[in-house]
């Protein structure tokens, strides 16, 4: 029998986490907390974000599958996805590590036991950027393609450090 969309976005999403803690993993401890630019978030912050993201996109493709019509997301705004990106470099890197592993343990154990028919339902997004969009588009785009945007925020950090080290 052929893997349903939700074991194999829950198969994706493992992957993705692997993915970015792999690129983490050897980098030096101080270019973990440091800031390229004022506004442009350190690999810590990219990782709490990740972090407190993980549950929040599961929980809402979830909303959607079991109450398919209701209204779901939030905007950049939203005071739980600030305060995971706030004193970030307080943080111990081993536990924020250990806790996308459990989110992303937790998220792909969930997507596994959907079937293709629940990730088709769809609800109004609260970002009018979005408007009506299946349980799928929120698992695909919002949480495992924004995992791997941030593998893409994170290797532009390392980088520029980089870049910074050779002038």
């Amino acid at each position: 029998m052929p893997e349903s969309r939700g074991q194999q976005a829950g198969a994706r999403l493992r992957a993705a986490v692997e993915h970015l803690l792999a690129t983490v993993a050897p980098l030096p401890a101080d270019l973990i907390t440091w800031q390229p630019a004022p506004n442009v978030w350190s690999v810590m912050d990219n990782l709490c974000h990740v972090q407190e993201f993980i549950p929040y996109w599961t929980s809402q493709a979830l909303n959607v599958v079991s109450h398919p019509g209701e209204t779901w997301g939030r905007d950049h705004t939203n005071a739980d996805r600030l305060a995971a990106v706030t004193a970030t470099s307080a943080r111990r890197l081993p536990d924020v590590v250990s806790a996308i592993r459990q989110a992303a343990a937790a998220s792909a154990d969930a997507l596994a036991r959907l079937s293709d028919a629940d990730l088709d339902a769809e609800g109004p997004s609260r970002n009018p950027r979005f408007g009506v969009k299946p349980a799928h588009f929120i698992v695909d785009d919002l949480l495992i393609g924004h995992v791997e945007k941030h593998v893409g925020q994170i290797a532009r950090n390392v980088a520029h450090h980089q870049q910074q080290g050779q002038q």
